[in-house]
């Protein structure tokens, strides 16, 4: 199983980012765009696990879920990663320490764990297209898009798997835990 953990958004969210997906496509010669039931906010990649794995990381994110109190989000900016010819389109999340904590927390139980740690810094962002190639400027598209300026509650954690249904990538909820700090 492809496993990650996520924060999964209500459809308020997905509303939003759906709606700067379509001014997007407006511009887009080619691009793979986000499913909407794909939208997530990964919080960390866990990449290929078997079944005794799935059991740890669901104690993981037990731990880690009770040491946290639900908080607030903002989505922010839209950007991109330029990927030779093509681009990722994104749409960026506002500083937020309580994100940060949570997700360094979970860092640390996964290496704790046995896990090989990530080295790389975590950059909170949600994925709205790949393979984004446009005839002209992305960055008037991305001008013309706009920042989102969009508020949301993270309530939870979800260990997800990342898969193909009939050819389709479909991301599964495989274990959610509700984020509630125990006193």
């Amino acid at each position: 199983m492809r496993l990650f953990y996520a924060v999964e958004f209500d459809e308020k969210t997905k509303d939003a980012l759906i709606a700067k997906q379509s001014i997007l496509k407006s511009g887009a010669v080619k691009a793979n765009f986000t499913a909407r039931e794909n939208l997530h906010l990964t919080l960390r990649f866990m990449g290929e696990m078997s079944g005794p794995d799935f059991t740890v990381l669901k104690k993981v994110q037990d731990l880690v879920s009770k040491r946290h109190d639900p908080f607030e989000l903002e989505i922010s900016e839209i950007g991109t990663f330029e990927r030779g010819r093509s681009s990722i389109v994104w749409a960026g999340i506002k500083e937020n320490n309580k994100l940060l904590q949570l997700q360094k927390d979970l860092e640390k139980e996964i290496a704790a764990n046995g896990f090989i740690p990530e080295n790389r810094p975590y950059k909170p962002h949600i994925t709205l297209a790949r393979e984004f190639v446009t005839r002209g400027d992305i960055n008037k598209i991305i001008r013309d898009v706009g920042a989102l300026q969009h508020k949301f509650s993270v309530e939870s954690i979800s260990l997800m798997e990342s898969t193909r249904v009939n050819g389709k990538l479909v991301y599964l909820c495989r274990y959610k835990t509700d984020i509630c700090k125990e006193n």
